[in-house]
């Protein structure tokens, strides 16, 4: 026997092989059943031509379009407003069919040795090496990156924030599976098939068919499932001498509900779970929108203190270089001892060498930065000098622990996997019940007659059957087991609970009094900048009344003082934004930009300072 299955098309299109295949009597299937292989050839081409039609357009902009509410959905549930992705990055979805992926072998690039060359420095002096340290771009004119253009850029184009997006993409792609399981299931089988069968008793029996298998399927929201289906078979059978041909139409419609197993909203688990997913994954969005702030915000504060180190040093450079002349004219003058004038020259020339150092720790943590929010490494960017303030908050421990427990997106998220953890053990239990299930099946007959070409079934020779079937559960140890894990994950899950509850109530406190001790160390270094640039105004005023080690050392006072003044500086401002973090309180924009709670005061600084005016 054989059997080939396609379309009906192209069993059309095989009418010519059949004609060849059964000789002269290929007549009657060319006349008698050559009606019906055309009226299938028709249905079938206006099958082909609708599909033409429908693949015309872009199957994927409804699914973008149907993905784009859910985001929008979603992110509205959890109050985060519109800050969500766009689906248009994801509308290129046709993979390449270039060449280069059927490459065996990929090439590789390793030259030798003598294919290489190597480019010797002519000369190390010191200020070559600086200016060299020191360049940017080869014109001079770097672009000023600010934090709000490098928030926005990142939102846009940073690989972590991608990532984010996709993932919650991925959540609402697999909710509109389970949606779409819950919508009537059609399909439609166009089979042609041509038979032959040999015996030994000399008989021969050939045959040739169209099948068409239209059926539908719907979930039932309580378990069980309906289903209807229309059989239509048009054949043409050859055995030795005679002929016959078949017309042959059947509906069926059936039914399965069960009552004690599967049954009630345990058959919704899939899509109540992938509903609950897509707020659980707009939640974790928001929360990596948070995060991703305060690391960028974080990372760019960062640079600013590398860049006033960089100006503090250099500016003792400065101050330095003017102690070296002026000791090295007094020694020239009969004034001051060599070593006087040698210690200041080798200091101004170490300061040089540290200057150099930070110069090049500047620019790598440039480029990094470059590559953390996916800004082209390639382009020569300058950091801008200014920045923010942003106000201490005046907040009681308690009251922070509080907000917290509150407010932490993640913390609901986990509360509501308990759910999800006891939702596992009732549905586990309900393995345990007998299986009662009620089932049913109507056929109606089949007729030779034709209506628009079609073969009709009629009410002539229903059939119909319904049973009620138990299952008594004489051996349930697997489904047992299985109630035990889901009430030991249960437990498990309360216990994980509880301890991040408990994490999160002791970073809270932590964040709180990480400000408290910043603030104080602030307040420290800003009052020793004071005091150092005291000492320098009066080295200033009468330099011969200090010694060069005096003179030095109020100078690298003043440096680790602007220093330390600086870093206490972005430790406070850290500290607030993940106090805002650690407590859910932390609210940013679409951009990336942060928006201010009420009563929050932001100001801006060029000094990494509270003090507008400090040096």
């Amino acid at each position: 026997m054989t059997s080939v299955a396609g379309s009906g098309v192209l069993m059309a299109i095989q009418v010519p092989e059949l004609k060849r295949v059964f000789g002269s009597r290929a007549r009657r299937i060319d006349t008698s059943m050559g009606n019906s292989i055309s009226s299938g050839a028709r249905w079938g081409a206006a099958g082909a031509t609708a599909v033409f039609l429908a693949s015309c357009a872009d199957p994927f902009q409804t699914i973008d379009a149907k993905v784009a509410d859910l985001l929008a959905e979603g992110t509205t549930a959890v109050g985060a407003g519109d800050a969500y992705p766009v689906t248009d990055a994801w509308g290129s979805t046709h993979p390449d069919d270039s060449a280069a992926l059927n490459v065996e072998q990929p090439e590789t690039v390793n030259p030798t040795a003598a294919a290489m060359r190597f480019k010797a420095m002519v000369t190390t002096e010191a200020d070559a090496l600086v200016q060299r340290l020191g360049q940017s771009s080869p014109d001079g004119k770097d672009d000023i990156l600010k934090l709000e253009a490098s928030l926005q850029w990142a939102v846009r184009h940073a690989f972590d924030y991608t990532y984010a997006e996709e993932e919650y993409i991925l959540s609402c792609l697999s909710l509109l599976v389970e949606r779409h399981l819950w919508t009537p299931q059609i399909a439609d089988d166009v089979i042609s098939q041509y038979s032959h069968f040999a015996s030994d008793l000399a008989t021969t029996k050939s045959s040739a068919a169209i099948i068409n298998d239209l059926n539908v399927t719907q979930r039932l929201p309580w378990g069980g499932q309906i289903a209807a289906s229309y059989l239509a078979t048009f054949s043409h059978i050859v055995q030795d001498a005679g002929t016959s041909e078949d017309k042959i139409g059947q509906f069926t419609l059936s039914a399965s509900i069960p009552f004690l197993r599967n049954a009630g909203a345990i058959a919704r688990e899939d899509i109540i779970q992938a509903e609950r997913d897509l707020i659980y994954a707009a939640r974790t969005f928001e929360e990596f929108r948070r995060s991703f702030h305060v690391d960028v915000v974080t990372a760019y504060l960062a640079l600013q203190v590398q860049q006033q180190e960089l100006d503090n040093a250099m500016e003792s450079v400065a101050l330095l270089d003017k102690l070296a002349e002026r000791q090295r004219a007094l020694y020239e003058a009969g004034r001051a001892r060599l070593y006087d004038a040698a210690e200041a020259e080798n200091n101004s020339l170490q300061q040089r060498s540290t200057v150099s150092g930070l110069q090049e720790a500047y620019r790598l943590a440039v480029d990094r930065f470059k590559i953390q929010i996916n800004y082209p490494v390639e382009l020569p960017v300058l950091i801008d000098r200014g920045s923010f303030a942003i106000t201490p908050p005046d907040v009681s421990l308690d009251e922070a622990v509080r907000t917290a427990l509150t407010h932490r997106l993640d913390l609901q998220t986990d509360r509501d996997r308990l759910v999800d953890r006891r939702r596992s053990v009732r549905n586990a239990l309900n393995q345990l019940l007998p299986d009662l299930n009620l089932a049913g099946e109507v056929r109606f007959g089949s007729s030779d007659e034709y209506y628009a070409e079609f073969v009709v079934p009629t009410l002539e020779d229903m059939e119909s059957d319904i049973s009620l079937t138990l299952s008594l559960p004489l051996d349930r140890t697997q489904e047992r087991i299985a109630v035990r894990g889901a009430q030991i994950s249960l437990e498990r899950a309360r216990r994980a609970f509880t301890q991040e509850r408990d994490e999160i109530a002791v970073n809270v406190r932590n964040a709180v009094r990480t400000i408290d001790s910043s603030l104080l160390s602030y307040d420290i270094q800003r009052r020793n900048v004071e005091i150092a640039g005291i000492n320098i105004e009066s080295i200033e005023a009468d330099p011969d009344s200090y010694t060069v080690l005096d003179q030095l050392s109020a100078i690298q006072s003043l440096q680790q003082a602007r220093n330390g003044r600086a870093r206490a500086f972005r430790t406070v401002q850290q500290s607030i934004l993940r106090y805002l973090l650690d407590t859910g309180q932390l609210r940013v924009t679409p951009q990336g930009k942060l928006e201010p709670l009420p009563g929050m005061g932001i100001e801006q600084t060029a000094s990494l300072s509270f003090e507008q005016d400090a040096a």
